[in-house]
């Protein structure tokens, strides 16, 4: 059976979808890989800083069980305060994450390609990516897009990345791709039925 290898794009992109899986966030898995040079530097995934307790944990997603409470307070509208309270999150994003790696065991940023599962917010564009010195992001899903506002914090990222120069690619990687390669793993390690054919022998590299 002939099968299609993993290119490099895919190889790590896949890498931060697996790396997301090990998020503690309840409402989005993310993962992203710092890659220089055909090798990953750094990897990360969004879930609350070390020794701290995470939403997955607890059960509940910290900002709207508070939004929640402040709800049944009477101090507003759940839809409403759940977005005020979003900013007393307490995950640290895949991107920061990844960075943080870079910071504490000593890989530097500067000149990487950073593979992202979701299209980047506009903090971690302008407090990781653009700092750093990130020169290509490739993300496979957008982040969130509200076309009602004059400026959501999908189109927030994407002006301060063109503005900044930074080359940004939306990588196609499909379920029917990722099952295939996927199907593969259950083969690894195992010996294949290849053999050996000795017509076939050095063709193409008579010349």
């Amino acid at each position: 059976m002939s099968f299609e290898r993993p290119s490099w794009d895919e190889s790590f992109m896949l890498q931060a979808i697996l790396t997301a899986t090990r998020s503690s966030c309840l409402i989005r898995k993310c993962g992203a890989n710092l890659v220089k040079n055909k090798r990953i530097i750094a990897s990360g995934y969004n879930g609350a800083p070390q020794d701290i307790r995470t939403c997955l944990q607890n059960g509940v997603c910290f900002y709207q069980s508070l939004a929640h409470q402040d709800s049944e307070k009477g101090l507003g509208l759940y839809q409403d305060l759940k977005e005020q309270r979003k900013s007393l999150c307490r995950v640290i994003h895949a991107e920061e994450n990844a960075l943080n790696q870079c910071s504490r065991y000593g890989p530097q940023a500067d000149g990487s390609t950073m593979y992202s599962t979701n299209y980047p917010c506009p903090h971690c564009t302008t407090s990781v990516i653009i700092p750093n010195g990130i020169v290509k992001v490739v993300v496979w899903k957008d982040y969130l897009r509200n076309k009602l506002l004059t400026m959501d914090e999908y189109s927030a990222s994407k002006k301060l990345l063109d503005e900044a120069k930074i080359e940004i690619v939306k990588f196609d990687l499909s379920q029917e791709r990722m099952r295939e390669i996927f199907e593969l793993t259950f083969s690894v390690g195992d010996r294949s039925e290849y053999r050996f054919n000795p017509d076939q022998m050095l063709i193409g590299l008579e010349s």
